[in-house]
């Protein structure tokens, strides 16, 4: 099968639909099929990248949106080279910017197209309006909605990567087939090598660490949604009452600098760092050299990081939440918690654990993501393409 994948964000760029997008792309060619993507480039004329398998869009980088490319929904002198491809279905993996140009080539090529929902555009709405203005936030998420709605109804069919989002598309009012499908995994990322005594010491001495400190982790972006500023302060609890825990803080965006400040008003650069951006292949290794998981967010439609830290064997700290309902045991595999005050408690609990509990956990985790394996994900999502290719063949 010939298949188009268009996206506003693809590798170098780090993020979770970009690492989503890329994740399908690999294990589509994994089984012999023909993957094209189309996203956003950083120049004023389409090019090829990657050996002619990535085709990159006229697009401008937005330094205050992390680096983000935008691009404009209209390339009508590209819609010969998407023809040139001869795509048997067109994924769409967002509604706007490349999303619109999508929409256009399968309409004008009649080419039959699926979209994954991975972003909840309402929790996002903060960007236009930086004061706050209540007024402008109520219209803007209903603007959001409608939108929503409307070009998720001008798909085929539609994958959900949790069924939170399900159920908030289908609250919203979209009609189409809704099919969930959590993005696959690559487990073999999160070898038990990464988690050697030897491997994990190495990581934890690069980043000023001992092997008896006890790790508390974060990877994602650092953005107003995340609400990084409510780990941060449920760890600083938990340490003024004895527990003796870093706050290891992985990512970048558009907080990076003000949590930095943070840190440092707050005297809290003994016990909480934050690297910046990494490579994500090198990723693995700092889940490794971890302990516990703790995000936040209650903005996710999947939460992949959740996933790759349960994969690391990593207990997770999450807010209550259908992201991860199906991943958290409680005291097997993580914890809830819903403000400050209750992650400090149970941070304190973690850190008075032994480290043969903790490796006890391990094993739940690692067990617990076992359905979310590459190989699940690509029997599910080829049923759908092979539907839609179907109907719209007849």
């Amino acid at each position: 099968m010939r298949v188009g994948l268009f996206t506003d964000t693809f590798p170098p760029e780090i993020n979770g639909v970009s690492n989503s997008t890329n994740i399908l792309r690999n294990v589509l060619e994994d089984h012999g099929h023909t993957v094209f993507v189309v996203c956003p480039g950083k120049k004023k004329e389409a090019y090829w990248d990657e050996g002619g398998k990535v085709l990159r869009i006229p697009g401008i980088e937005l330094p205050f949106l992390y680096g983000y490319v935008m691009t404009s929904p209209f390339h009508k002198e590209l819609i010969k080279t998407v023809e040139d491809m001869h795509l048997d279905i067109i994924h769409v993996q967002t509604e706007f910017g490349v999303g619109l140009f999508a929409r256009t080539c399968a309409k004008e090529l009649g080419i039959p197209m699926v979209e994954t929902n991975h972003t909840t555009w309402e929790d996002y709405t903060h960007y236009i309006n930086p004061l706050h203005v209540s007024f402008i936030e109520k219209q803007s998420k209903k603007g959001v909605r409608r939108a929503t709605v409307k070009l998720t109804d001008s798909v085929e069919e539609v994958i959900s990567p949790s069924e939170k989002t399900k159920q908030l598309l289908i609250d919203y009012g979209v009609t189409k087939p809704i099919n969930v499908i959590p993005t696959g995994l690559d487990l073999s990322k999160f070898s038990a090598d990464l988690r050697t005594d030897e491997a994990r010491l190495a990581k934890r001495k690069e980043l000023g660490y001992t092997a008896d400190d006890r790790i508390v982790i974060y990877v994602g972006r650092l953005a107003e949604e995340k609400d990084l500023e409510m780990v941060i302060s449920g760890v600083k609890k938990a340490n003024e009452e004895g527990a003796g825990v870093k706050l290891l803080i992985i990512g970048g965006g558009p907080d990076l600098e003000r949590l930095q400040e943070l840190v440092k008003s707050e005297n809290l650069t003994d016990s909480v760092q934050l690297t910046g951006p990494k490579p994500i292949d090198e990723v693995p290794a700092y889940y490794a050299c971890a302990d516990a998981f703790a995000s936040a967010s209650l903005s996710e439609t999947q939460g992949m990081t959740f996933i790759e830290a349960l994969a690391s064997g990593l207990p997770l700290f999450a807010r209550h939440d259908d992201v991860v309902a199906e991943l958290i045991d409680e005291g097997k595999t993580g914890w809830y918690f819903d403000n400050a005050d209750e992650l400090a408690a149970g941070v304190k609990n973690f850190a008075a654990m032994s480290k043969e509990e903790l490796v006890g956990m391990r094993d739940d985790c690692i067990k617990k993501v076992e359905p979310y394996s590459n190989e699940v994900f690509y029997q599910r999502m080829i049923e759908v393409y092979e539907r839609v290719v179907k109907k719209n063949r007849k």
